[in-house]
Protein backbone atom coordinates (compact mmCIF):
# COMPACT_ATOMS: atom_id res chain seq x y z
CA UNK A 1 0.00 0.00 0.00
CA UNK A 2 1.20 3.47 -0.82
CA UNK A 3 2.38 5.84 1.86
CA UNK A 4 -0.43 8.27 0.96
CA UNK A 5 -3.15 5.70 1.65
CA UNK A 6 -1.57 4.75 4.97
CA UNK A 7 -1.39 8.39 5.97
CA UNK A 8 -5.08 8.86 5.16
CA UNK A 9 -6.19 5.80 7.10
CA UNK A 10 -4.15 6.93 10.07
CA UNK A 11 -6.18 10.15 10.32
CA UNK A 12 -9.75 8.89 9.93
CA UNK A 13 -12.34 6.89 11.81
CA UNK A 14 -15.41 5.42 10.16
CA UNK A 15 -18.89 5.95 11.56
CA UNK A 16 -21.42 3.37 10.41
CA UNK A 17 -25.08 4.05 11.07
CA UNK A 18 -27.37 1.19 12.03
CA UNK A 19 -30.82 2.72 11.59
CA UNK A 20 -33.76 0.51 10.71
CA UNK A 21 -37.13 1.95 9.75
CA UNK A 22 -40.52 0.31 9.64
CA UNK A 23 -42.47 1.27 6.54
CA UNK A 24 -45.74 -0.62 7.21
CA UNK A 25 -45.54 -1.96 3.64
CA UNK A 26 -46.82 -5.46 3.04
CA UNK A 27 -46.97 -7.52 -0.11
CA UNK A 28 -50.20 -7.23 -1.99
CA UNK A 29 -51.84 -10.62 -2.47
CA UNK A 30 -54.32 -11.75 -5.12
CA UNK A 31 -57.05 -12.14 -2.54
CA UNK A 32 -56.61 -8.48 -1.62
CA UNK A 33 -57.87 -7.41 -5.06
CA UNK A 34 -61.48 -7.19 -6.18
CA UNK A 35 -61.29 -8.62 -9.69
CA UNK A 36 -63.95 -8.35 -12.38
CA UNK A 37 -65.43 -11.46 -13.88
CA UNK A 38 -63.11 -13.10 -16.37
CA UNK A 39 -60.04 -11.07 -15.28
CA UNK A 40 -56.75 -12.80 -14.80
CA UNK A 41 -53.57 -11.85 -12.97
CA UNK A 42 -50.23 -12.35 -14.76
CA UNK A 43 -47.94 -15.10 -13.43
CA UNK A 44 -45.27 -14.13 -10.88
CA UNK A 45 -42.43 -14.72 -13.31
CA UNK A 46 -43.96 -12.00 -15.49
CA UNK A 47 -45.09 -9.40 -12.98
CA UNK A 48 -45.27 -8.93 -9.23
CA UNK A 49 -48.09 -7.39 -7.30
CA UNK A 50 -47.31 -4.19 -5.44
CA UNK A 51 -47.49 -3.37 -1.75
CA UNK A 52 -50.13 -2.13 0.63
CA UNK A 53 -49.86 0.15 3.66
CA UNK A 54 -51.27 -0.81 7.04
CA UNK A 55 -50.98 2.67 8.56
CA UNK A 56 -50.97 6.27 7.39
CA UNK A 57 -47.48 6.94 5.91
CA UNK A 58 -47.54 10.44 7.40
CA UNK A 59 -47.21 8.84 10.84
CA UNK A 60 -43.77 7.57 9.85
CA UNK A 61 -42.28 10.72 8.30
CA UNK A 62 -40.50 11.70 11.52
CA UNK A 63 -38.35 8.57 11.40
CA UNK A 64 -37.23 9.32 7.85
CA UNK A 65 -36.34 12.87 8.90
CA UNK A 66 -34.23 11.59 11.80
CA UNK A 67 -32.34 9.20 9.54
CA UNK A 68 -31.53 11.98 7.07
CA UNK A 69 -30.38 14.17 9.95
CA UNK A 70 -28.05 11.43 11.16
CA UNK A 71 -26.52 11.17 7.69
CA UNK A 72 -26.12 14.93 7.58
CA UNK A 73 -24.23 14.88 10.88
CA UNK A 74 -21.83 12.25 9.54
CA UNK A 75 -21.37 14.07 6.23
CA UNK A 76 -20.83 17.49 7.76
CA UNK A 77 -17.09 16.86 8.08
CA UNK A 78 -16.85 13.43 6.43
CA UNK A 79 -17.44 11.48 3.25
CA UNK A 80 -18.88 8.06 2.40
CA UNK A 81 -16.43 5.20 2.71
CA UNK A 82 -16.94 1.37 2.64
CA UNK A 83 -20.54 1.55 3.80
CA UNK A 84 -19.97 4.19 6.46
CA UNK A 85 -18.75 7.76 6.80
CA UNK A 86 -15.03 8.51 7.04
CA UNK A 87 -14.37 11.47 9.34
CA UNK A 88 -11.25 13.10 10.75
CA UNK A 89 -10.49 11.53 14.08
CA UNK A 90 -10.81 14.87 15.84
CA UNK A 91 -14.47 15.14 14.74
CA UNK A 92 -15.61 11.85 16.24
CA UNK A 93 -16.48 13.23 19.74
CA UNK A 94 -18.77 15.85 18.21
CA UNK A 95 -20.41 13.32 15.91
CA UNK A 96 -21.08 10.76 18.64
CA UNK A 97 -22.56 13.43 20.91
CA UNK A 98 -24.96 14.64 18.23
CA UNK A 99 -25.91 11.10 17.28
CA UNK A 100 -26.66 10.27 20.91
CA UNK A 101 -29.01 13.25 21.14
CA UNK A 102 -30.67 12.23 17.90
CA UNK A 103 -31.07 8.68 19.19
CA UNK A 104 -33.15 10.01 22.10
CA UNK A 105 -35.39 11.86 19.65
CA UNK A 106 -35.81 8.69 17.59
CA UNK A 107 -36.92 6.54 20.51
CA UNK A 108 -39.27 9.23 21.77
CA UNK A 109 -40.96 9.22 18.36
CA UNK A 110 -41.10 5.40 18.46
CA UNK A 111 -42.77 5.37 21.87
CA UNK A 112 -45.33 7.91 20.65
CA UNK A 113 -46.12 5.80 17.58
CA UNK A 114 -46.51 2.62 19.61
CA UNK A 115 -48.79 4.36 22.11
CA UNK A 116 -51.34 5.17 19.39
CA UNK A 117 -50.64 2.25 17.09
CA UNK A 118 -54.03 0.51 17.40
CA UNK A 119 -55.99 3.72 16.97
CA UNK A 120 -53.92 4.67 13.93
CA UNK A 121 -54.49 1.32 12.20
CA UNK A 122 -58.25 1.44 12.84
CA UNK A 123 -58.38 4.97 11.47
CA UNK A 124 -56.54 3.82 8.34
CA UNK A 125 -58.98 0.94 7.87
CA UNK A 126 -61.93 3.27 8.25
CA UNK A 127 -60.47 5.58 5.63
CA UNK A 128 -60.23 2.64 3.18
CA UNK A 129 -63.23 0.60 4.27
CA UNK A 130 -63.58 -1.11 0.90
CA UNK A 131 -60.19 -2.78 1.45
CA UNK A 132 -60.51 -3.08 5.22
CA UNK A 133 -60.12 -6.87 5.27
CA UNK A 134 -56.97 -6.74 3.15
CA UNK A 135 -55.42 -4.19 5.52
CA UNK A 136 -56.46 -6.05 8.67
CA UNK A 137 -54.86 -9.29 7.48
CA UNK A 138 -51.47 -7.53 7.18
CA UNK A 139 -51.42 -5.64 10.50
CA UNK A 140 -48.38 -6.51 12.61
CA UNK A 141 -48.39 -6.79 16.40
CA UNK A 142 -47.13 -3.73 18.24
CA UNK A 143 -44.19 -5.70 19.64
CA UNK A 144 -43.02 -6.57 16.13
CA UNK A 145 -43.17 -2.91 15.10
CA UNK A 146 -41.17 -1.90 18.18
CA UNK A 147 -38.39 -4.38 17.33
CA UNK A 148 -38.08 -3.12 13.78
CA UNK A 149 -37.61 0.53 14.71
CA UNK A 150 -33.96 0.82 15.69
CA UNK A 151 -31.36 3.59 15.90
CA UNK A 152 -27.71 2.77 16.56
CA UNK A 153 -24.22 3.40 15.23
CA UNK A 154 -20.68 2.05 15.47
CA UNK A 155 -17.27 3.72 15.15
CA UNK A 156 -14.24 1.79 13.91
CA UNK A 157 -10.84 2.24 12.35
CA UNK A 158 -9.46 0.74 9.16
CA UNK A 159 -5.91 -0.61 9.07
CA UNK A 160 -3.80 -2.26 6.44
CA UNK A 161 -4.13 -6.06 6.57
CA UNK A 162 -0.90 -7.79 7.43
CA UNK A 163 -0.14 -11.38 6.46
CA UNK A 164 0.30 -13.40 9.66
CA UNK A 165 -1.15 -16.42 11.38
CA UNK A 166 -4.41 -14.60 12.01
CA UNK A 167 -4.73 -13.24 8.48
CA UNK A 168 -3.10 -15.75 6.18
CA UNK A 169 -5.18 -14.53 3.22
CA UNK A 170 -3.87 -10.94 3.34
CA UNK A 171 -2.78 -11.06 -0.28
CA UNK A 172 -1.43 -8.13 -2.28
CA UNK A 173 -4.76 -8.01 -4.11
CA UNK A 174 -6.58 -7.36 -0.83
CA UNK A 175 -4.12 -4.61 0.05
CA UNK A 176 -4.49 -3.05 -3.38
CA UNK A 177 -8.29 -3.04 -3.10
CA UNK A 178 -8.10 -1.09 0.14
CA UNK A 179 -5.55 1.20 -1.47
CA UNK A 180 -7.94 1.98 -4.34
CA UNK A 181 -10.88 2.62 -2.05
CA UNK A 182 -8.82 4.87 0.21
CA UNK A 183 -7.42 6.99 -2.59
CA UNK A 184 -10.86 7.30 -4.18
CA UNK A 185 -12.24 9.07 -1.12
CA UNK A 186 -11.27 12.43 -2.59
CA UNK A 187 -13.36 11.69 -5.70
CA UNK A 188 -16.30 10.86 -3.46
CA UNK A 189 -15.71 14.08 -1.51
CA UNK A 190 -15.72 16.23 -4.65
CA UNK A 191 -18.84 14.46 -5.87
CA UNK A 192 -20.68 15.23 -2.62
CA UNK A 193 -19.59 18.88 -2.74
CA UNK A 194 -20.77 19.16 -6.35
CA UNK A 195 -24.09 17.59 -5.47
CA UNK A 196 -24.71 20.04 -2.64
CA UNK A 197 -23.64 23.02 -4.78
CA UNK A 198 -25.96 21.95 -7.61
CA UNK A 199 -28.89 21.79 -5.22
CA UNK A 200 -27.96 25.23 -3.88
CA UNK A 201 -27.87 26.73 -7.40
CA UNK A 202 -31.25 25.25 -8.34
CA UNK A 203 -32.80 26.36 -5.06
CA UNK A 204 -31.33 29.84 -4.58
CA UNK A 205 -29.86 31.16 -7.84
CA UNK A 206 -31.68 29.95 -10.94
CA UNK A 207 -34.28 32.50 -12.02
CA UNK A 208 -33.32 34.96 -9.27
CA UNK A 209 -31.13 38.04 -8.94
CA UNK A 210 -30.84 38.20 -5.13
CA UNK A 211 -29.80 35.75 -2.42
CA UNK A 212 -29.90 35.95 1.36
CA UNK A 213 -27.45 35.01 4.06
CA UNK A 214 -28.83 31.47 4.19
CA UNK A 215 -27.05 30.73 0.93
CA UNK A 216 -23.79 31.81 2.53
CA UNK A 217 -24.29 29.19 5.24
CA UNK A 218 -24.38 26.50 2.54
CA UNK A 219 -21.08 27.76 1.12
CA UNK A 220 -19.58 27.75 4.61
CA UNK A 221 -20.64 24.13 5.15
CA UNK A 222 -18.96 23.09 1.92
CA UNK A 223 -15.90 25.08 2.86
CA UNK A 224 -15.63 23.47 6.31
CA UNK A 225 -16.05 19.99 4.86
CA UNK A 226 -13.25 20.53 2.34
CA UNK A 227 -11.09 21.99 5.07
CA UNK A 228 -11.62 19.11 7.50
CA UNK A 229 -10.80 16.55 4.79
CA UNK A 230 -7.98 18.51 3.19
CA UNK A 231 -5.53 15.70 3.93
CA UNK A 232 -7.35 13.50 1.39
CA UNK A 233 -6.21 15.56 -1.59
CA UNK A 234 -3.89 18.54 -2.05
CA UNK A 235 -6.51 20.13 -4.35
CA UNK A 236 -8.90 20.78 -1.47
CA UNK A 237 -7.12 23.75 0.10
CA UNK A 238 -6.98 26.02 -2.99
CA UNK A 239 -10.74 25.63 -3.24
CA UNK A 240 -11.09 26.46 0.46
CA UNK A 241 -9.01 29.60 -0.09
CA UNK A 242 -11.21 30.64 -3.02
CA UNK A 243 -14.39 30.25 -0.97
CA UNK A 244 -12.85 32.33 1.81
CA UNK A 245 -11.84 35.05 -0.65
CA UNK A 246 -15.31 35.28 -2.15
CA UNK A 247 -17.12 35.32 1.19
CA UNK A 248 -14.70 37.83 2.74
CA UNK A 249 -15.29 40.26 -0.13
CA UNK A 250 -19.05 40.34 0.46
CA UNK A 251 -20.88 43.03 2.44
CA UNK A 252 -21.46 42.22 6.09
CA UNK A 253 -25.21 41.92 5.63
CA UNK A 254 -27.52 40.81 2.85
CA UNK A 255 -29.45 40.57 0.70
CA UNK A 256 -26.81 40.15 -1.98
CA UNK A 257 -27.39 41.24 -5.55
CA UNK A 258 -25.44 42.75 -8.44
CA UNK A 259 -21.73 41.99 -8.29
CA UNK A 260 -22.07 40.06 -5.03
CA UNK A 261 -24.78 37.83 -6.52
CA UNK A 262 -22.71 37.16 -9.64
CA UNK A 263 -19.66 36.33 -7.55
CA UNK A 264 -21.60 33.81 -5.45
CA UNK A 265 -23.26 32.36 -8.55
CA UNK A 266 -19.88 31.85 -10.19
CA UNK A 267 -18.55 30.22 -7.04
CA UNK A 268 -21.53 27.87 -7.08
CA UNK A 269 -20.80 26.97 -10.71
CA UNK A 270 -17.22 26.15 -9.75
CA UNK A 271 -18.29 23.91 -6.86
CA UNK A 272 -21.10 22.20 -8.79
CA UNK A 273 -18.73 20.30 -11.07
CA UNK A 274 -16.20 17.78 -9.65
CA UNK A 275 -13.94 18.27 -12.65
CA UNK A 276 -13.89 22.06 -12.17
CA UNK A 277 -13.06 21.57 -8.49
CA UNK A 278 -10.09 19.36 -9.35
CA UNK A 279 -8.83 21.68 -12.08
CA UNK A 280 -9.10 24.73 -9.87
CA UNK A 281 -7.33 22.91 -7.05
CA UNK A 282 -4.54 22.03 -9.48
CA UNK A 283 -4.20 25.63 -10.67
CA UNK A 284 -5.54 24.80 -14.14
CA UNK A 285 -8.81 26.71 -13.86
CA UNK A 286 -9.54 30.12 -12.40
CA UNK A 287 -12.98 31.09 -11.17
CA UNK A 288 -12.86 34.29 -13.23
CA UNK A 289 -12.67 32.27 -16.45
CA UNK A 290 -15.80 30.37 -15.42
CA UNK A 291 -17.62 33.66 -14.96
CA UNK A 292 -16.65 35.03 -18.37
CA UNK A 293 -17.33 31.88 -20.36
CA UNK A 294 -20.65 31.17 -18.70
CA UNK A 295 -21.77 34.78 -19.05
CA UNK A 296 -20.96 34.82 -22.77
CA UNK A 297 -22.78 31.55 -23.33
CA UNK A 298 -25.80 32.80 -21.44
CA UNK A 299 -25.89 36.08 -23.34
CA UNK A 300 -25.57 34.36 -26.71
CA UNK A 301 -28.33 31.96 -25.80
CA UNK A 302 -30.58 34.78 -24.66
CA UNK A 303 -29.89 36.80 -27.81
CA UNK A 304 -30.79 33.86 -30.03
CA UNK A 305 -34.01 33.33 -28.14
CA UNK A 306 -34.91 37.02 -28.33
CA UNK A 307 -34.18 37.23 -32.05
CA UNK A 308 -36.36 34.25 -32.79
CA UNK A 309 -39.19 35.59 -30.67
CA UNK A 310 -39.02 39.02 -32.24
CA UNK A 311 -39.06 37.60 -35.74
CA UNK A 312 -42.04 35.46 -34.89
CA UNK A 313 -44.01 38.08 -33.01
CA UNK A 314 -43.21 41.38 -34.75
CA UNK A 315 -45.99 42.67 -37.01
CA UNK A 316 -45.21 42.99 -40.68
CA UNK A 317 -44.58 46.62 -41.69
CA UNK A 318 -45.29 47.42 -45.36
CA UNK A 319 -42.42 49.31 -46.97
CA UNK A 320 -42.69 50.90 -50.44
CA UNK A 321 -39.19 50.15 -51.57
CA UNK A 322 -39.62 51.06 -55.23
CA UNK A 323 -41.34 54.37 -54.56
CA UNK A 324 -39.10 55.61 -51.76
CA UNK A 325 -36.35 58.00 -52.88
CA UNK A 326 -33.76 58.06 -50.17
CA UNK A 327 -31.46 60.93 -51.02
CA UNK A 328 -33.51 63.23 -53.26
CA UNK A 329 -36.21 64.52 -50.87
CA UNK A 330 -34.02 65.03 -47.82
CA UNK A 331 -31.65 67.95 -47.94
CA UNK A 332 -29.48 69.15 -45.11
CA UNK A 333 -30.51 72.81 -44.65
CA UNK A 334 -28.49 73.45 -41.54
CA UNK A 335 -25.53 74.91 -43.40
CA UNK A 336 -24.07 75.38 -46.85
CA UNK A 337 -20.78 73.64 -47.37
CA UNK A 338 -18.95 75.45 -50.16
CA UNK A 339 -16.24 72.81 -50.33
CA UNK A 340 -18.62 70.21 -51.71
CA UNK A 341 -20.21 72.21 -54.56
CA UNK A 342 -18.29 70.36 -57.22
CA UNK A 343 -19.75 67.08 -55.99
CA UNK A 344 -23.24 68.02 -57.27
CA UNK A 345 -23.62 66.73 -60.87
CA UNK A 346 -24.66 69.42 -63.42
CA UNK A 347 -24.37 72.26 -60.95
CA UNK A 348 -21.93 74.29 -63.09
CA UNK A 349 -24.29 74.21 -66.09
CA UNK A 350 -27.17 75.26 -63.91
CA UNK A 351 -25.24 78.17 -62.43
CA UNK A 352 -24.20 79.47 -65.85
CA UNK A 353 -27.87 79.72 -66.90
CA UNK A 354 -29.10 81.08 -63.59
CA UNK A 355 -31.25 84.27 -63.81
CA UNK A 356 -31.67 86.09 -60.49
CA UNK A 357 -34.80 87.86 -61.74
CA UNK A 358 -36.65 84.57 -62.22
CA UNK A 359 -37.65 82.06 -59.57
CA UNK A 360 -36.01 78.81 -60.42
CA UNK A 361 -38.91 76.93 -58.83
CA UNK A 362 -41.65 78.41 -60.99
CA UNK A 363 -41.75 75.19 -63.00
CA UNK A 364 -41.55 72.80 -60.09
CA UNK A 365 -43.67 72.39 -57.01
CA UNK A 366 -42.13 73.52 -53.76
CA UNK A 367 -41.25 70.60 -51.53
CA UNK A 368 -41.86 70.87 -47.81
CA UNK A 369 -39.18 68.85 -46.12
CA UNK A 370 -41.23 68.61 -42.94
CA UNK A 371 -44.08 66.68 -44.57
CA UNK A 372 -44.87 63.14 -43.53
CA UNK A 373 -42.75 60.57 -45.30
CA UNK A 374 -45.73 58.33 -45.98
CA UNK A 375 -47.42 61.05 -48.14
CA UNK A 376 -44.25 62.40 -49.70
CA UNK A 377 -43.93 59.95 -52.58
CA UNK A 378 -47.60 60.27 -53.48
CA UNK A 379 -47.92 64.09 -53.22
CA UNK A 380 -44.57 65.17 -54.66
CA UNK A 381 -42.56 62.55 -56.47
CA UNK A 382 -45.17 60.81 -58.55
CA UNK A 383 -46.34 64.00 -60.40
CA UNK A 384 -42.88 65.53 -60.67
CA UNK A 385 -40.52 62.60 -60.85
CA UNK A 386 -39.83 62.86 -64.58
CA UNK A 387 -39.82 66.68 -64.93
CA UNK A 388 -38.04 67.78 -61.80
CA UNK A 389 -35.66 65.01 -60.78
CA UNK A 390 -32.66 67.33 -60.94
CA UNK A 391 -34.54 70.37 -59.57
CA UNK A 392 -35.80 68.41 -56.61
CA UNK A 393 -32.27 67.31 -55.78
CA UNK A 394 -30.90 70.88 -55.58
CA UNK A 395 -33.82 73.09 -54.63
CA UNK A 396 -33.13 73.12 -50.92
CA UNK A 397 -29.48 73.98 -51.44
CA UNK A 398 -30.30 76.87 -53.76
CA UNK A 399 -33.14 78.12 -51.58
CA UNK A 400 -31.00 78.24 -48.48
CA UNK A 401 -28.20 79.90 -50.41
CA UNK A 402 -30.62 82.55 -51.77
CA UNK A 403 -31.98 83.27 -48.31
CA UNK A 404 -28.49 83.51 -46.91
CA UNK A 405 -27.44 85.90 -49.67
CA UNK A 406 -30.47 88.15 -49.21
CA UNK A 407 -29.87 88.56 -45.52
CA UNK A 408 -26.11 88.80 -45.50
CA UNK A 409 -25.24 91.06 -48.49
CA UNK A 410 -23.77 94.29 -47.12
CA UNK A 411 -25.20 97.61 -48.40
CA UNK A 412 -22.63 99.43 -50.45
CA UNK A 413 -22.47 103.21 -50.81
CA UNK A 414 -22.04 105.08 -54.06
CA UNK A 415 -18.53 106.07 -53.03
CA UNK A 416 -17.34 102.52 -53.12
CA UNK A 417 -15.54 101.28 -56.19
CA UNK A 418 -17.82 100.13 -58.92
CA UNK A 419 -17.96 96.47 -59.68
CA UNK A 420 -19.65 94.87 -62.69
CA UNK A 421 -23.13 93.69 -61.79
CA UNK A 422 -22.61 90.14 -62.81
CA UNK A 423 -19.47 89.80 -60.71
CA UNK A 424 -21.24 91.39 -57.74
CA UNK A 425 -24.13 88.99 -58.01
CA UNK A 426 -21.94 85.94 -58.23
CA UNK A 427 -19.67 87.09 -55.43
CA UNK A 428 -22.42 88.17 -53.09
CA UNK A 429 -24.75 85.28 -53.83
CA UNK A 430 -22.43 82.32 -53.57
CA UNK A 431 -19.17 83.02 -51.91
Amino acid sequence: MSHNAEMILDQIDVVKLDINLWTSSKKLRPEDLVLADGSKLPPEDLAYLGTKKTIDPDKLKEFNRIKKEAERICLQSGTRFIGGFANPRAEIPRITQELDELSKTFYEARDQLLATYHEDTEEWIARHAEFGDAIRRAIEPVESVASKLRFDYVVFRVTVPQADTLLPDATPAAVDSLHRRTNSMSDQLFHEIAQEASQLIDRSFVGKDTVTGRSLNAFRRMRDKLDSLGFLDHRCMPVVDKIDAVLDALPKQGPYNGIAFNSLFTLGLLLSDPDKIKRHGSGLLQMESISVSDAIAAVESDEEDVDVEMLDSSPAVPVAVAEEPVEAPVADTSAVNTDDDNDLPGFDDFLSNYNPAKDVFDTAPLVDVSINLDNFAQDVFEPALEATSFMASVKETVQVAAETASTSIPVQSKDESETPATEEVVEDFWF
